[in-house]
C-alpha cells in the first residue's frame, strides 16, 4: 500500500511538509474487537465499547507518530450479559480493581510494504507488558461530512492473557487473545 500525499496537498492547501499533528479518536467510528479460543470448539468474539485515544501523526514520517489509548474494562461486550458479568469479575478482568487498560506506543516502524509496526506497552490487570500491532493507514483526507482532517487505520495484534495475570480456565479457554482495531481520528479545523 502506498502512503497518500500529505493531507494538505490532498486538500490543495499547501505544498510544504507538515509536522506531527494531534488527532482525537472519533468515538462513533471505532471498534476494538477481540477473539479467544473456547475449548477448541470455536473462537468467541467480543468488543470493548468505551475507549479514548490521542494520536500524534505525521503522514510524511509515520515513524515519528505516537498513540495513547485508554479502554474502560467494564465496557466488555460479548453479546451475553451473564458471560460479560463473569469476565468483569475478579476471576478475569477484575474491573472493580482495574477499571482501565492502557496502551502507549513506544516505537512506530514503517514496514517494507508501507504498513506500520506499532510497538508499545499495554497495562492490563495491573501488569505492563510489550504488545506489537501491525497497522495499515486506510486513508488520510478531509472528512467528506465536516471537512476536518481525518485519518483511518486498521490494526491487528495478539497477547497472552496469562502474561497479564488472567489465567482462569487455562488451557480450556485459550491463552492467546487476538485483537482487531479499526479507528478514525480527527483533527480540529
Amino acid at each position: 500500500m502506498r502512503y497518500p500525499i500529505v493531507v494538505a496537498l490532498a486538500c490543495g492547501l499547501a505544498s510544504q511538509a507538515m509536522a506531527a499533528e494531534t488527532y482525537q479518536l472519533e468515538k462513533t467510528h471505532v471498534d476494538l474487537l477481540f477473539s479467544i479460543n473456547h475449548a477448541g470448539f470455536t473462537e468467541k468474539h467480543g468488543a470493548f465499547r468505551e475507549l479514548d485515544a490521542t494520536l500524534q501523526f505525521d503522514e510524511q514520517k509515520p515513524e515519528s507518530s505516537h498513540v495513547a489509548v485508554t479502554v474502560k474494562t467494564d465496557s466488555i461486550d460479548t453479546g451475553f450479559p451473564a458471560r460479560d458479568a463473569d469476565l468483569k469479575s475478579a476471576k478475569f478482568l477484575d474491573v472493580a480493581q482495574y477499571p482501565e487498560m492502557r496502551f502507549v506506543s513506544t516505537k512506530v516502524t514503517r514496514n517494507a510494504d508501507q504498513t506500520l509496526r506499532i510497538d508499545g506497552e499495554l497495562t492490563l490487570h495491573g501488569v505492563t507488558k510489550p504488545v506489537t500491532l501491525q497497522a495499515r493507514l486506510n486513508k488520510a483526507a478531509p472528512n467528506p461530512f465536516d471537512k476536518r482532517p481525518t485519518v483511518g487505520f486498521s490494526a491487528t495484534g495478539s497477547l497472552k492473557r496469562s502474561d497479564f495475570g488472567v489465567a482462569t480456565y487455562l488451557p480450556i479457554i485459550g491463552d492467546v487473545v487476538s485483537i482487531t482495531i479499526d479507528a478514525e481520528f480527527n483533527r480540529p479545523l
